[in-house]
């Protein structure tokens, strides 16, 4: 199992703390660092104790610390061997989303699906296309489904949200104003939230009941955000799939 195996598995474990230890460890700015650090090194440069990042470790199902390096680093070897020229290829984002697909996850998502009233789609920009097809298939199903993706009706929908509705709030960043302002509205209503967002610890899977990610390898031209969303297709078109044969 690799280490985004380890990660969609047992994640919901780590403490706030643990989540900002972690995304120090894989952010490849301190690769370099890691490669070489001893874990009394690592645990001097984080300000804490090396039981800390150990019990971290085993919270991710590792041994200790060196195992869970090692697998950093085989992660982080991987992703420079998938690179063509200096972007990721479109068919190892789909391969790389596929492997943190969890199937308690999905199994999780379709019960939530069957059992709501009305679904909803909060997203905006790029994202929300790869929704938008997902709404029209849902109706295909029988189930009631609508797309939001412009500010000032996004949150007057959340504020009015009742305890079986179901919200999708997308986001590769995790991070977009507009659908995170929407999903802090969707905690204080009664309605269950899955969050489709990249794989990073962002504010919007920490605050959704459920979470998916994609894997996907940001593009900006002229200062927009031009990354491929196909991650979030490859998600919807998933549970879709596994939804269809129980309608």
């Amino acid at each position: 199992m690799g280490l985004f195996s380890h990660l969609q598995a047992n994640q919901h474990l780590l403490n706030e703390q643990e989540l900002t230890h972690l995304n120090y460890m894989m952010d490849k700015e301190n690769f370099s660092f890691l490669k070489s650090s001893t874990l009394k090194e690592l645990a001097d440069r984080l300000y804490v104790s090396p039981n800390t990042i150990v019990r971290m470790a085993k919270k991710l199902e590792y041994r200790g610390y060196t195992e869970l390096k090692i697998a950093i680093e085989t992660e982080h070897n991987k992703s420079n061997s998938l690179k063509k020229g200096n972007r990721l290829k479109l068919i190892d984002q789909i391969n790389r989303t596929e492997e943190l697909l969890s199937s308690g996850t999905v199994k999780e998502v379709l019960q939530l699906i069957l059992a709501s009233n009305h679904i909803y789609f909060f997203s905006c920009g790029p994202s929300k296309f790869p929704c938008e097809e997902m709404k029209e298939k849902l109706r295909i199903l029988g189930f009631e489904s609508s797309l939001y993706y412009e500010p000032h009706v996004m949150s007057q929908r959340a504020k009015k949200l009742k305890e079986n509705d179901l919200v999708f709030v997308v986001s590769l960043s995790g991070e977009t104003k507009t659908p995170l302002d929407a999903a802090r509205l969707v905690k204080l209503t009664k309605a269950k939230m899955i969050s489709i967002t990249g794989f990073s610890q962002n504010s919007i899977s920490q605050i959704a009941d459920v979470t998916m990610y994609t894997f996907y390898d940001r593009l900006t031209y002229a200062d927009m955000d031009v990354s491929s969303r196909l991650g979030i297709h490859y998600v919807l078109n998933y549970i879709f799939e596994e939804l269809a044969p129980l309608c």
